[in-house]
């Protein structure tokens, strides 16, 4: 079940990624310090901390958290707070 876990997890980081035009220059797993998603954050989720180029170039760095409260990583659900942003 734990690489169950860690695979489905950056599957739906890279899907996310591939949806947005996004190419993941760089991700940190995050199981302690998960930044705007630490107080939030259940169980089945995992938290990414990633640098990320667009389709013009442009390079954003941010914190990802896949999958939903209740279902973990069986939705594919992702939610993104950009380091600019904060």
């Amino acid at each position: 079940s734990i690489a169950w876990h860690f695979s489905r997890s950056r599957s739906v980081l890279e899907q996310w990624a591939d949806e947005h035009g996004f190419e993941i220059l760089h991700s940190e797993y995050r199981n302690l310090v998960r930044g705007p998603f630490f107080w939030t954050t259940s169980r089945g989720q995992t938290v990414y901390y990633v640098r990320v180029r667009d389709r013009q170039g442009s390079e954003r760095s941010g914190w990802v958290r896949c999958g939903g409260w209740f279902l973990g990583l069986m939705t594919d659900k992702v939610e993104v707070r950009w380091e600019d942003e904060l």
